[in-house]
């Protein structure tokens, strides 16, 4: 089944082509990490993978001591109020500076998310050296000093195509969650500086894909916490044009189907009905619904049938699933998204997914060819993205106490089609194998090698290193020709 979408000429983003000015900038900017920057935090690393390798240990258990570790390493790295935090690892396209807004912007959300249903006045947790963090603190920090053009860690003047666009939506969605110990003790000046800083995104353009789901998320937290309307109306409905049936999103007219789905689009929009749960609620649960229904088919106990960009973020697979249950969304029970969620945390953490206080740049140990140029040192925090709805909703649903339940590929063999995106899904339960396989080319011209993981060149990691700007090889899998994915992934090494 093809749908067509009425395709925008890609604009010209000045961080794929960058001038000499630019590299200039670069390479100051990562003479000044080289050093701000802390030490590698490591000091928890194997006792937090010897946890994961527990089947005993229970999901509340393993979800606080993630949170412990977390916010104990943000500590470390973090510069300028909390605006920054310089983690070790590969750069990405953007400069040094915007890595470091990485490393606050996709870390809040979870301190956020473990925040929001605790009373006010109980906002401390204790890192895995038993000191206590107030994660309270950190959060109203972080926003005062981010959004403040005096100060230095202002996160400064959005641009168009520019990648703090991205980011101020995790940084509303912070704020959102945390607003009873942020927002509502902020001052009237503060809380207008916050706004002002976060009205910017409405006025830049982006890339007309999945990017349009952070203007709107900012807008909408403009909307609940002020009560004036900003919505892009227009971007959410680009969004519903790129819906091609069965809950699965193109990304952009000419872009994938792959794991966005999940970590991207379902997250995005789970979180838009949060907040303004009257918005086009209808369209919203549905498509999650039907996503839901096929998308629990991908699932193992040991492993995912990846495909697609940003493998780093696979710790938030189950993501999409938990939304489902707690919007009472298609099939899925709370005991199957459980297991589903549980697993692939054991799975992956286990086998060294978190290193540094920080998700790997990889799928188990750090993995330069898995990680797109547009990922830095803090991107991999996506990763949490299933922790934090655990987090948002855990209790409500009754995910902390429910009896884990069989996956589908627990409970047999099955062979089914999504039509939507010319696929079909196929389980093994004696090997607790799920293979996707696309039932069409992508790219006509290929070849076994050029199917293959490609490895960074010397000269390229030089420069890479130099200057701070990412030059690794692209490996989308799906763009070089490769059809058939096994959770057993020996597709990505």
């Amino acid at each position: 089944m093809t749908v067509k979408i009425v395709g925008k000429p890609r604009p010209t983003i000045p961080y794929e082509h960058p001038t000499l000015s630019m590299h200039w900038h670069n390479l100051k900017q990562n003479v000044q990490r080289q050093i701000i920057k802390g030490a590698r935090y490591s000091r928890h690393d194997a006792a937090l993978q010897a946890t994961f390798s527990n089947d005993e240990t229970g999901l509340a258990y393993l979800c606080e001591q993630l949170m412990r570790y977390v916010s104990e390493a943000f500590e470390h790295y973090a510069v300028w109020d909390y605006s920054h935090a310089y983690y070790p690892g590969r750069p990405s396209q953007q400069s040094a500076r915007v890595d470091a807004m990485e490393g606050v912007s996709r870390v809040l959300p979870t301190l956020a998310s473990w925040v929001h249903n605790r009373p006010v006045h109980d906002s401390c947790i204790q890192g895995l050296d038993n000191k206590d963090i107030d994660v309270a603190v950190i959060l109203r920090r972080a926003l005062l000093a981010g959004t403040n053009p005096l100060h230095k860690g202002y996160w400064g003047e959005l641009n168009d195509f520019d990648q703090r666009t991205c980011e101020s939506a995790d940084l509303a969605l912070a704020l959102w969650l945390s607003k009873n110990v942020t927002w509502d003790l902020f001052t009237c000046a503060e809380q207008q500086q916050v706004i002002r800083w976060f009205k910017q995104v409405s006025a830049v353009e982006t890339v007309d894909n999945n990017w349009h789901l952070f203007a709107l998320t900012v807008e909408f937290v403009i909307l609940s916490l002020t009560g004036e309307d900003t919505i892009s109306h227009a971007k959410f409905e680009r969004i519903k044009e790129f819906h091609v049936g069965g809950g699965w999103f193109r990304d952009g007219a000419k872009g994938n189907y792959d794991f966005y789905n999940a970590w991207g689009f379902h997250y995005s929009l789970y979180w838009l009905q949060q907040i303004i749960p009257d918005y086009d609620s209808e369209f919203i649960t549905q498509t999650l619904a039907q996503f839901s229904n096929s998308y629990r088919y991908f699932f193992t106990p040991d492993g995912l049938p990846l495909f697609g960009r940003s493998a780093c973020y696979r710790l938030a697979a189950a993501a999409p699933l938990l939304a489902a249950v707690d919007s009472h969304a298609g099939e899925i029970q709370v005991g199957e998204a459980k297991r589903a969620f549980a697993t692939n945390l054991k799975y992956f953490i286990s086998q060294g997914a978190m290193r540094n206080g920080a998700p790997t740049q990889g799928l188990f140990a750090d993995d330069a060819r898995l990680m797109d140029n547009y990922s830095g040192p803090a991107s991999s925090f996506w990763s949490l993205r299933a922790l934090n709805i655990a987090f948002y909703c855990g209790d409500r649903i009754g995910l902390w106490d429910a009896k884990e339940t069989p996956l589908m590929v627990e409970q047999g063999d099955f062979e089914l089609n999504i039509k939507e995106i010319n696929a079909k899904i196929i389980g093994v339960q004696e090997t607790q194998e799920v293979v996707v396989l696309f039932l069409s080319e992508y790219v006509m011209a290929q070849t076994p090698l050029t199917r293959r993981l490609e490895s960074q060149r010397w000269q390229d990691k030089v420069i890479e290193m130099l200057f701070g700007r990412a030059r690794r090889p692209k490996n989308n899998l799906l763009r070089k020709g490769v059809t058939c994915y096994s959770s057993k992934m020996a597709h990505l090494f």
